[in-house]
């Protein structure tokens, strides 16, 4: 089993990093640009943005599925070469066989691993209970609510131990109930687990209610962090409950302050 990192440890830092893209006209479009970000080991951080404002592509140079045209990115103080193996990546669409029961689709990552079947199938089932699955572990997917779904999904990110987890707005496109119900499993699997998170989200309220900070990032073409705020709210934390905290409703508007004039700069700048 993968030992947790010392606390304060430097999980993942990008260093002046550009990434741009080729448009079908021929052109160039600089998604991010001077990019410089930490995340410390077991530390929730929440990024918000304005839609297309590279979001997405900056947890694509974490997870190494896209390299950076500039710049650098570690994990753990050794450069990211290649897929990061060391991190796992939530979608905002679960990507669940639908051939496969719950329980296959939550032991694909340790059957992947080489680890013995009946082995993976012990911890798939533990997995599956540990998200509120249990007695749904021979259910196929489109068997599943959206939410279900989802918790199969989560389970599968978690079951291979990754120290750092990438959530790409996850919960988007579930109702606000099991968005909450799902928000609170997070919390308390990430109570218990410290991971670190890096988390996407296009809702400002969800990012102050999980995270220990949220960054800000500015409106594109060329993307970058222009601001970040720590969330010194108690844990444990009721994503409902900490909404009616009055320091909740004073950090929302510190941050919209910002994100409100980013927002409205890329409606200037839409084509």
């Amino acid at each position: 089993m993968r030992l947790a990192s010392p606390p304060g440890t430097c999980a993942v830092r990008l260093q002046g990093c550009r990434r741009s893209f080729r448009t079908p006209d021929g052109g160039v479009y600089v998604a991010l640009d001077g990019v410089d970000l930490e995340v410390r080991a077991g530390e929730f951080v929440a990024l918000v943005g304005p839609t297309g404002c590279g979001k997405s592509t900056l947890l694509n140079l974490v997870a190494g599925l896209l390299q950076p045209d500039a710049g650098r990115v570690e994990v753990f103080g050794s450069p990211l070469e290649g897929i990061n193996r060391r991190a796992s990546y939530l979608f905002q669409q679960d990507v669940l066989l639908p051939w496969k029961t719950a329980e296959e689709n939550v032991m694909l990552g340790l059957v992947f691993r080489r680890v013995p079947r009946e082995e993976a199938r012990r911890q798939a089932r533990a997995w599956l209970e540990r998200v509120g699955l249990r007695g749904f572990e021979n259910r196929y997917p489109h068997q599943l609510s959206g939410g279900m779904r989802k918790r199969v999904a989560l389970a599968q990110n978690l079951i291979v131990n990754p120290e750092i987890l990438l959530m790409d707005e996850p919960f988007a496109a579930l109702d606000v109930q099991t968005r909450q119900l799902m928000e609170n499993d997070l919390l308390r699997i990430w109570q218990e687990e410290r991971k670190t998170v890096l988390f996407v989200t296009h809702d400002l309220e969800e990012a102050i209610a999980l995270s220990d900070r949220v960054v800000v990032l500015s409106a594109g073409p060329a993307a970058r962090p222009v601001g970040e705020f720590p969330v010194e709210l108690p844990r444990p934390r009721d994503v409902t409950e900490v909404r009616l905290d009055p320091a909740f409703g004073e950090l929302f508007r510190r941050i919209w302050e910002l994100l409100r004039g980013e927002v409205l700069r890329a409606f200037r700048l839409a084509p």
